[in-house]
């Protein structure tokens, strides 16, 4: 397991972590708005299986119950943008965040993702 990234941001007076492992053919995304990550939501997606077809990621939820939507489009879209499963574990207490910053935490997001995804094409 290396850890690829480890960013913090603020979003309105909240730091959200967000670590990003890769492991074997796959990635472990950690994302909280407490500094030592706990066990929240945890979802699993895997990419589409053609690649070039225009299909969607396939995402498990394994468990929790809050924001089941916002872990899942997270999910979905890390598997995407990586080419691999991708097994994300999110912890966030605020309710705040999740209600009023869901664009600025997916462009976060977004941005690292696609750090990691041109950092790959150099390899």
């Amino acid at each position: 397991m290396r850890l690829l990234i480890e960013k913090e941001e603020l979003f309105e007076e909240i730091k959200i972590y967000l670590k990003i492992f890769e492991l074997f053919k796959s990635y472990l995304i950690l994302i909280s708005d407490q500094e030592q990550m706990g066990i929240g939501n945890v979802t699993l997606a895997s990419p589409p299986l053609i690649e070039g077809m225009k299909s969607t990621s396939t995402s498990y939820k394994l468990f929790g119950v809050e924001e089941e939507l916002v872990s899942t489009i997270i999910a979905e879209k890390s598997s995407y943008i990586l080419k691999a499963p991708v097994l994300l574990l999110t912890f966030i207490k605020s309710k705040k965040i999740i209600k009023n910053n869901i664009k600025p935490l997916v462009d976060f997001l977004n941005n690292s993702l696609h750090s990691i995804q041109n950092e790959l094409r150099k390899l």
